[in-house]
């Protein structure tokens, strides 16, 4: 006998009194497990004798809308992931090229600095060879000019000192030019490096969304 205040059966009843027919979703408490129930009245001569009920278990379905709902957040956390990791290798490309652009810059400032050497180079070779032609007629002059050739030894030595010191100089700008040159190989590698990190966490970026998109496929097939 099918009852009223039996919540199993209340449908059925229902279906039985309407001739309409009825799909329910019954909570676990009753069954044990959450149960989806499909109500069909049976009419013979126009009246309501009896209601056809297929019912089955949504458990399993309901552990899946989970697994897939967990999924989705998993592959929406690793999409955000991925995209600050192709945020943080396009910034690292862009202080790149950065530090490059200050590396050019030290290259011209040695460049100038070269041009300055040379010119006291030159200086220094012009002193050296004037400080020599005065030595040479300080010589001639005999004792009078032995004041002036103390003089042009004098200036002699302090020419050969600014050639020694540009030379020191030149030298050091050339070992500068050439650990610029290592960094601006290094920054090229590095460059490359994360321009290629930023295109592989792209395409991962890419299958994520594709992965996404089907997720929600099934949680709407599933729904």
């Amino acid at each position: 006998k099918l009852e009223w205040d039996n919540p199993a059966q209340k449908d059925m009843l229902e279906v039985m009194r309407t001739g309409v027919p009825s799909i329910s979703v019954l909570p676990k408490q009753i069954f044990g497990v959450p149960i989806k129930g499909i109500l069909t009245p049976i009419f013979e001569n126009g009246i309501v004798v009896g209601v056809v009920a297929c019912a089955y278990s949504l458990e399993q379905e309901i552990k899946i809308k989970e697994s897939i709902s967990q999924l989705d957040q998993h592959l929406l956390e690793s999409q955000k992931n991925v995209q600050d990791i192709t945020n943080e290798a396009n910034g690292l490309s862009s202080d790149i090229i950065n530090i490059r652009d200050v590396s050019e810059l030290v290259q011209s400032q040695i460049d100038k600095a070269f041009t300055l050497v040379k010119s006291i180079q030159g200086i220094a070779s012009r002193s050296n060879i004037l400080a020599l032609n005065a030595s040479i007629e300080a010589a001639r002059a005999g004792d009078a000019g032995r004041g002036f050739d103390v003089v042009a030894k004098e200036m002699g030595k302090f020419a050969q000192a600014n050639a020694d010191s540009a030379r020191e100089i030149n030298d050091s700008l050339k070992d500068i030019i050439t650990a610029v040159n290592r960094l601006n190989t290094a920054m090229d590698a590095a460059n490359n490096r994360a321009s290629n990190q930023a295109q592989m966490t792209q395409h991962v970026n890419d299958s994520l969304t594709y992965i996404k998109a089907f997720v929600s496929d099934i949680v709407k097939f599933v729904g």
